[in-house]
């Protein structure tokens, strides 16, 4: 089933996970070695937290507004060349805490994506954007602007998923994938207004990121 049908409290990325080392811990549990006890519990606990799929109140914003895809904090906003277009780039960056859930910025169609496996090196490694799996996504709205999105993972033993189709429609908030840690860029069409500073943390789903030229 895709990611964006994926509702239940627990991503359905970390139900089969969830359930063995569940197993495990209540075999330790009943065989009384403690040890091991607390080590699946704590393990246990990390996977919950890590696969949690909350609902969100996608609130229906002004035309043009766009939305975080991400949980994180903005790490930077700076100007751009893609392609030799002009653009914003905005960069949150997600830990292993913030919800996974990746969510559409924007009532859009996708335009194209790519996925591009890797290593998980840390972020401030120079290697890391040549090497680290990375997922590229084309967001286009009903009036033509392109977004593009370009998620990074970092040092995590869970791959990037992106369950998307080209040209299929999303409406905003809508859940399309998942990554556990790593960072994201929002690449803004030039013109569009930006409605957040560096520092400040966003929700996937519910912070406005700013707003696509009139």
């Amino acid at each position: 089933m895709a990611v964006q049908n994926d509702t239940f409290i627990l991503s359905k990325r970390g139900w089969l996970l969830a359930t063995v080392i569940t197993a495990v811990f209540l075999f330790f549990t009943m065989t009384g070695l403690h040890l091991f006890q607390f080590i699946s519990g704590a393990l246990l606990l990390v996977i919950l937290a890590v696969f949690r799929n909350p609902e969100r109140n996608t609130v229906e914003n002004e035309q043009g507004s766009i939305i975080s895809c991400v949980d994180g904090v903005v790490l930077s906003i700076e100007d751009a060349l893609i392609d030799e277009k002009k653009m914003i780039k905005v960069t949150v960056l997600n830990s292993l805490w913030d919800v996974s859930m990746l969510r559409a910025p924007f009532d859009a169609m996708i335009e194209g994506f790519k996925i591009r496996h890797g290593v998980s090196l840390p972020l401030y490694n120079p290697l890391a954007n040549t090497l680290n799996e990375k997922a590229v996504i084309s967001f286009r709205t009903s009036r033509g602007d392109e977004l593009f999105v370009e998620h990074l993972s970092e040092q995590s033993c869970f791959p990037i998923g992106i369950e998307l189709e080209r040209n299929q429609k999303l409406k905003e908030g809508t859940r399309y994938g998942f990554m556990a840690k790593g960072r994201s860029a929002l690449y803004l069409p030039e013109g569009s207004t930006v409605s957040v500073n560096v520092g400040v943390t966003v929700r996937a789903g519910e912070s406005l990121i700013g707003y696509l030229a009139a």
